[in-house]
């Protein structure tokens, strides 16, 4: 069980995103984080991933420490090939170029990216950026995997398909998957668990 507990957030601006949240997310199933824009999904998000810190709070992972973020705008470096893109941020120092390489083509046959493994980003679709990034984020093998409305500004038919893939996966690792989206049809294709925050009242 992931738990947020009393979990605070305040910027430095005096905004407060996140206010004593306590929240309990099963382990190895697909939970979908519902919310108003400005409720602190992303900010939550963040915090679980260890990208930013709580004003006040804990989280305890229970051991998930393989964390991989997919992000609404999808972070690819555009100058450079699929391939370098899904490698990076693999430590050369532990893994060999050989088992680097067998990495990145499984990850790539997973999500149907390995035709395209040495063109540049900036040639890419939107959707194929997209199976890029989840490309990327699984290449830590991760046993927690954050999505932060990824799928947003892909067409239905693309994102059906990804959303089928992603599901699949989760099925065959078992990792936990945190998804936010504010697509009512993603919430019922994806969540076997829902969390729903609220905005806090002006």
């Amino acid at each position: 069980m992931l738990e947020i507990k009393d979990v605070t957030k305040i910027y430095p601006n005096g905004v407060k995103a996140l206010d004593h949240l306590n929240l309990s997310i099963p382990k190895g199933k697909r939970t979908v984080l519902l919310g108003p824009s400005g409720c602190g999904k992303t900010t939550l998000l963040r915090i679980i991933a260890g990208l930013e810190d709580c004003t006040q709070g804990t989280i305890d992972r229970d051991g998930l420490s393989k964390i991989s973020f997919v992000f609404q705008d999808d972070k690819l470096l555009e100058r450079i090939s699929v391939y370098d893109n899904i490698a990076y941020g693999i430590d050369l120092r532990t893994t060999s170029k050989e088992e680097l390489k067998a990495m990145v083509i499984k990850n790539a046959r997973r999500v149907g990216v390995e035709s395209i493994l040495s063109q540049k980003v900036s040639t890419l679709s939107g959707g194929q950026k997209q199976r890029v990034s989840l490309a990327r984020a699984l290449m830590k093998d991760p046993d927690l995997l954050l999505i932060d409305e990824g799928l947003n500004s892909l067409d239905q038919r693309t994102k059906a398909d990804l959303i089928q893939i992603l599901l699949s996966l989760q099925e065959q690792k078992g990792f936990t998957l945190l998804y936010v989206t504010h697509d009512l049809e993603e919430v019922q294709q994806v969540g076997n668990h829902f969390i729903e925050l609220k905005k806090e009242e002006e």
